[in-house]
């Protein structure tokens, strides 16, 4: 008789394994910021879309440089207005807005986003972060024509 009680208990430790097992799993996969998929192609791409989504008025006003705030029709026919922000959401996705997949395509606005963050750890203000992003590329010149 005694044996049978062995047997349950086996099986509720085998149970409870299975239980953790899959929550460990889930919270290994889990989402907390909602990022849409795109955001998990590399890791600073999803490094730079859960800053967006938690600090979106820290790349609020700071210049892109991809050219989208300039030439919509090459960038997904909408004019990036508000500034870096906009390579990564339309509207505020903490307000009912949708995330852009701009920025997970175009290194310049995320590697941007990136360095805004970091100068912001380091204690730099939206304007010294706003003139290092134009000396950044204030020598960069464009041409159409390829280099093989």
């Amino acid at each position: 008789m005694k044996e049978h009680y062995y047997n349950y208990i086996w099986i509720g430790i085998f149970i409870i394994s299975l239980f953790g097992t899959f929550l460990i799993i889930k919270m290994a996969y889990a989402n907390p910021f909602d990022l849409p998929g795109y955001a998990f192609t590399k890791p600073g791409i999803k490094e730079a879309y859960s800053f967006a989504k938690l600090d979106s008025d820290k790349l609020t006003g700071l210049p892109c440089n991809c050219g989208c705030m300039n030439d919509a029709a090459n960038h997904g026919g909408r004019l990036h207005s508000r500034g870096l922000i906009d390579c990564f959401m339309k509207g505020d996705v903490n307000n009912g807005g949708e995330w852009d997949p701009h920025a997970s395509e175009c290194g310049l606005c995320y590697e941007d986003a990136l360095l805004a963050k970091k100068e912001y750890e380091n204690g730099k203000t939206k304007e010294e972060i706003r003139w290092i992003l134009n000396e950044k590329y204030k020598k960069q010149t464009f041409s159409n024509k390829t280099a093989y």
